[in-house]
């Protein structure tokens, strides 16, 4: 039976991860680090949604192009 899992915290400040708060782990111990998405500001998330719309839209007109050729081909 193993000791159950104990979360913490930390942010990456030039390139090492610092726990918050400072935490101080008996060396050897195994950890895993699991990395959360930085939220996107609304201007970045309207940017991005933009960016999918266009490229759904270029898509489609892709498909059209295709069909269009298969049946001047047919």
């Amino acid at each position: 039976m193993s000791a159950p899992s104990t979360v913490i915290r930390g942010i990456v400040r030039n390139g090492v991860v610092v726990l918050e708060p400072p935490a101080a782990l008996p060396e050897g111990t195994e950890v895993q680090i699991v990395v959360t998405p930085m939220p996107f500001t609304p201007d970045e998330q309207a940017e991005f949604d933009a960016w999918d719309k266009l490229s759904d839209e270029a898509w489609g007109m892709i498909d059209r192009w295709e069909n269009e050729d298969d049946h001047a081909a047919g």
